[in-house]
């Protein structure tokens, strides 16, 4: 081969070389936003569910699924979840006389208390949520909670006077509640305020439950306190976590809707475990704070579905106050997704917003049955798309293919290189020439 010819293929063959380079970047490219859901399928792949239940916050029942290998215990991680369950139950429980927020309530002090900083988490979130919701939200309705008998120690149920509705009203407001994160602590301006974390600490702590849960690996799994959810990863073959929506009936129990989750956050809050009906009138225990009376319209449930159960257990109960119309607004608002249930006779209508997802009760689930099929396609579309991309912009361009294989250069509408090699001109001819000439 003469030192023309040899000149020539040594250019040919460093565009070829730049163009596997690049091609090379758009498959590691591929591959890394891939590798995430590569990495969640293996895990579950071939493994099971193994699960575990208890209870917590008094006699609250609670369920516990992750996916493991088979021959992996999960004995630690079970010891791990009831430190985590016993902790934060003895910083928010109203039912214990020495939890952190029952000694806030006790005190008679407008000065800044000192707490853990999950407890402050709870309550910035929670007049966050108060704001967003114009009070509908507010854990201070304590008072008024008991004085219509549907808090601790409930007695039989009594329709209480006016004047004692508005002295309750007197001795709430989320405006008079302060808290700050570092160092964390919460005051209140109003020395009998008091607070009850029970409508936003179970979503609390099962988001907490959860990190626990991924922190020691078990990146797929379950978590389930007293009806609030957080699904994360996927099941052993690729299916979602299914959850079901309570019909909501006053005694028996049937599934309204079923839900597929993947890493969401789910929550419900209804009329019908805790209410009363007195004179054919119903009274449910979700108090409006603006009244200081249980709410009169027809919701008889909000399901939110979000990011993380916090969320969808505080705004749950702030849409079960709001009502339809004024719940909805706030859900747009806050973009968190609801399905809702409204009361019409002995039957319900359902209402959502546009996000919002079901799966029909037999209905195949969303994700694949092998989940890692899809991922390999997924991966092998993207390249795909990627080169075809650059031949499709040298295409209808009309511009040759230059030393980046038809990549940035062919595209920048320069013509003082050659077509191939990147160099000028004059010397892919010279080349030319004397390599026919050889």
């Amino acid at each position: 081969m003469t030192s023309a010819a040899r000149s020539l293929f040594d250019s040919l063959s460093g565009a070829r070389d730049m163009c596997n380079r690049r091609t090379g970047l758009i498959l590691l490219l591929s591959l890394w936003l891939v590798a995430p859901q590569l990495g969640m399928a293996l895990e579950a792949h071939d493994s099971i569910v193994v699960e575990w239940s208890g209870t917590t916050m008094g006699d609250i029942a609670y369920q516990i699924k992750v996916v493991a290998p088979s021959n992996q215990s999960v004995d630690e991680a079970e010891r791990h979840v009831t430190a985590v369950l016993q902790r934060l139950n003895a910083a928010m429980s109203t039912y214990i006389p020495d939890s952190e927020v029952s000694r806030f309530n006790d005190s008679p002090t407008t000065e800044w208390f000192p707490v853990s900083s999950e407890t402050a988490i709870v309550v910035a979130k929670s007049l966050e949520v108060s704001r967003h919701s114009d009070g509908a939200f507010d854990i201070s309705v304590k008072p008024l909670v008991e004085l219509w008998n549907f808090g601790a120690g409930r007695k039989d149920f009594l329709i209480p006077k006016d004047v004692d509705v508005e002295l309750g009203r007197a001795r709430i407001g989320y405006e008079k509640l302060f808290a700050q994160l570092e160092p964390p602590m919460i005051r209140k301006s109003q020395a009998d305020l008091q607070i009850d974390l029970s409508a936003i600490a179970k979503g609390f702590i099962v988001d907490a439950v959860s990190r626990k849960l991924t922190e020691l690996g078990f990146v797929n799994h379950f978590v389930e306190i007293g009806g609030e959810v957080m699904a994360h990863g996927i099941k052993p073959q690729g299916q979602p976590w299914r959850v079901g929506i309570e019909r909501p009936h006053d005694v028996k129990r049937e599934i309204q809707k079923i839900v597929g989750l993947l890493d969401q956050g789910m929550a419900t809050s209804g009329d019908y475990r805790n209410f009363a009906i007195v004179d054919g009138t119903r009274y449910s225990h979700t108090i409006d704070p603006k009244t200081g009376r249980p709410v009169t319209h027809d919701l008889a449930s909000a399901t939110i579905v979000a990011d993380d159960c916090m969320t969808a257990d505080a705004i749950a109960t702030a849409v079960l106050v709001l009502g339809q119309e004024r719940g909805l607004e706030l859900c747009k608002k806050l973009n968190v997704q609801l399905f809702g249930l409204v009361r019409k006779g002995d039957s319900f209508v359902e209402f959502a917003t546009p996000g919002f997802q079901t799966l029909e009760p037999n209905s195949p689930t969303n994700v694949a049955a092998n989940p890692i099929w899809p991922v390999f396609v997924g991966s092998l579309v993207f390249f795909l798309l990627a080169v075809g991309g650059l031949l499709i912009g040298v295409l209808f361009s009309n511009k040759p293919i230059r030393g980046s294989c038809g990549g940035i250069g062919a595209v920048t509408g320069e013509s003082s290189e050659c077509n191939l090699c990147g160099n000028g001109p004059e010397q892919c001819v010279d080349k030319n020439t004397q390599a026919n000439s050889s």
